[in-house]
């Protein structure tokens, strides 16, 4: 089986590391610049929770034309820049490929159906950790899973958890991913808004009774915007989920705070502010949820850089 993986930042150089060191047929495409450089010269390089660093090589290129056809394509480019994958993939999706969504944020996944369909579309969350140290080289930042399902209820995709599998990761197929998705942001939104906002790794946020304190208010806001939408998240399960996943990445540091620490666009809107917009679409406001959506989003005014 061949994958192709569309957008190598820390997950998706993490995910492309595993596959290939299990032999399995691994593209990238992503954009031109630094990232695209190191990982053509010198492939990609992962430092495990000892120091140990170990290289794999991958074909890179920066058009999905100039890659072979694939037969799962992982998409994780951020959030914001899911309406260009799904028009660059249109027309490379043929009748048995699957593209897989493990994206931060809400309607990843919808953008993705309404471009290439439905039957095609697959979409999850991944609770690993790593972080980049330097263009092709990441960091072990601790384990965790990949839950996933079909968009379009009863497609197979046991041969995607096969593959999954083979390659080391920990993986959860589920009937429905919905769910899943709604867990996972109401979790990055706890918590990644906190790590950007106090630049502190995971583990150092379950050091400050203040920081603590906080992210359980944004869960239960978190999960008030989970029910009026439908969605049937409870609280206690939910807190634990955070609490367990920082224990587990305590050496991360969260997409959102890496992104602000390198001056790059964050994906707050599809994290926060589609919890803020699905509660005022109701009626009601999440005060804390809206404060930390406004003060993320005022660190952008310190400047951006062009994403790599």
């Amino acid at each position: 089986m061949k994958v192709t993986i569309v957008g190598c930042g820390a997950l998706g150089s993490l995910l492309a590391f595993k596959l290939v060191r299990a032999g399995i047929d691994v593209g990238v495409c992503q954009r031109p610049g630094k990232q695209f450089d190191a990982i053509r010269d010198e492939g990609i390089t992962f430092i495990d929770r000892d120091g140990k660093a170990e290289k794999v090589n991958c074909m890179v290129e920066s058009r999905l034309d100039d890659l072979p056809p694939a037969d799962l394509v992982l998409v994780l480019v951020k959030a914001y820049q899911t309406e260009d994958a799904a028009t660059a993939l249109k027309g490379h999706v043929l009748r048995e490929v699957v593209v897989l969504t493990l994206q931060n944020g809400l309607g990843n996944a919808e953008t993705l159906a309404r471009v290439i369909g439905e039957e095609h579309v697959a979409a999850g969350t991944c609770t690993y950790g790593a972080h980049r140290i330097g263009p092709g080289r990441i960091a072990w930042g601790g384990d965790g899973l990949v839950r996933f399902g079909p968009w379009k209820a009863g497609e197979d995709l046991s041969r995607i958890e096969a593959l999954m599998q083979k390659a080391g990761i920990e993986t959860r197929l589920e009937r429905d991913p919905r769910r899943a998705l709604w867990e996972k942001v109401i979790l990055n939104a706890s918590v990644n808004t906190v790590s950007a906002l106090t630049r502190l790794k995971n583990g150092q946020i379950l050091e400050s009774p203040e920081a603590v304190a906080l992210m359980r208010k944004l869960v239960e806001e978190g999960v008030r915007a989970a029910h009026l939408a439908g969605e049937a998240v409870e609280t206690e399960p939910m807190w634990l989920l955070v609490r367990t996943v920082l224990g587990k990445t305590a050496n991360n540091r969260t997409s959102m705070l890496q992104d602000v620490e390198n001056k790059r666009k964050t994906e707050v809107d599809a994290i926060v502010g589609t919890l803020v917009d699905q509660a005022r679409e109701n009626g009601e406001t999440l005060a804390r949820l809206e404060t930390v959506y406004a003060l993320v989003k005022s660190l952008h005014l310190g400047g951006l850089k062009r994403h790599e």
